[in-house]
């Protein structure tokens, strides 16, 4: 009996001493996060965006206007519609379009009915051809008279005009440069305000919008008149989000 009261004591301070075992190396452990979390050098940031917008003129004037032709025959309709047709490219041409800024964009012949009201059927009556062209032009303040001479040649459709930018590259430095130093300066005021500096920039991210075609819808002029037209102005904005490393003064 006695010799089993102590092998029931030495059980016991065993299972002590390993829970003391086990309360020490955790009290170790978590000694050492702490120590590893307060000697961490995780550097300091700051991120901001920043905005550059600009206005600018379109340069150029994409026109899509044509010839449509109505006659009893096909063939009839179709003649006479290039006889129209032709004649609004050489009045292009005379006013200084050169061939490659004229592109032929549709060509249509389709029968026109009439309804019947005898039987309720369709009668044939004619033909309705049309041909329309794509006109480039950067000669904007021309443009309303460039439309007066089309019309005097024939011309009796013009769906729309687009107004674009050719060359958006150098208005598109000048927007990004403005974006970059509106976000430094905001960087700067928020360093400032938390007593660090700023250091190298760790980031850069950068969105960009450059505005499409324009579409103007222009109706033929009834009466020799030249067309009044205004192209306006397009925006071109960049926003970029930047990083950089905060010093602490």
């Amino acid at each position: 009996m006695k010799h089993f009261f102590k092998i029931c004591i030495s059980a016991v301070l065993l299972i002590v001493l390993a829970a003391g075992c086990t309360v020490a190396s955790s009290e170790q452990a978590f000694s050492k996060s702490v120590m590893q979390q307060s000697t961490d050098n995780t550097p300091r940031t700051v991120q901001v965006s920043g905005i550059g917008e600009i206005q600018v003129e379109p340069d150029t004037a994409v026109i899509n206007l044509g010839v449509q032709t109505q006659e009893k025959t096909a063939e009839d309709t179709l003649q006479k519609n290039n006889i129209k047709m032709q004649a609004l490219i050489d009045t292009l041409k005379k006013a200084k379009i050169p061939s490659e800024d004229i592109q032929t964009q549709t060509i249509r012949l389709s029968p026109r009915y009439e309804m019947n009201d005898t039987n309720n059927g369709r009668t044939l009556v004619g033909y309705t051809a049309s041909n329309s062209v794509e006109v480039r032009t950067k000669d904007l303040e021309s443009l309303g008279t460039l439309l007066d001479q089309a019309v005097k040649a024939g011309a009796n459709t013009i769906e729309s005009i687009n107004f674009e930018i050719s060359n958006s590259g150098n208005a598109l430095d000048q927007v990004r440069e403005a974006a970059v130093k509106d976000a430094q300066h905001k960087a700067e005021e928020l360093a400032s305000l938390t007593g660090t500096t700023l250091g190298s920039v760790l980031e850069i991210q950068e969105s960009s919008s450059t505005p499409g075609p324009i579409v103007r819808q222009i109706e033929a002029p009834v009466q020799a008149a030249a067309v009044p037209v205004s192209p306006g102005t397009q925006s071109i904005t960049v926003q970029v989000q930047v990083t950089w490393m905060l010093i602490t003064n």
